[in-house]
């Protein structure tokens, strides 16, 4: 769809038994992005403290309502 994005198809190639090249590139594909590996640590720094106090809430036997209102007025 998007002109900077490849359509990208996964094949069980255990299941084929012939291959027929459509389209051929030539050209060099664009570089990729370059990863803020900080960002994406602080990011799973907060998803596992995240879930260890859904984990703790739910050991205590806090409600479902209770830890979304506590996550609610957490967040705000």
């Amino acid at each position: 769809g998007k002109p900077n994005h490849a359509d990208i198809l996964l094949v069980n190639l255990q299941y084929v038994s012939e291959v027929e090249i459509i389209n051929d590139r030539t050209e060099t594909p664009p570089p990729l992005a370059s990863l803020n590996v900080s960002k994406l640590a602080n990011k799973a720094r907060t998803e596992k403290e995240e879930k260890m106090s859904q984990a703790y809430a739910i050991s205590a036997g806090v409600s479902l309502e209770g830890q979304q209102l506590f996550q609610t007025i957490h967040k705000t």
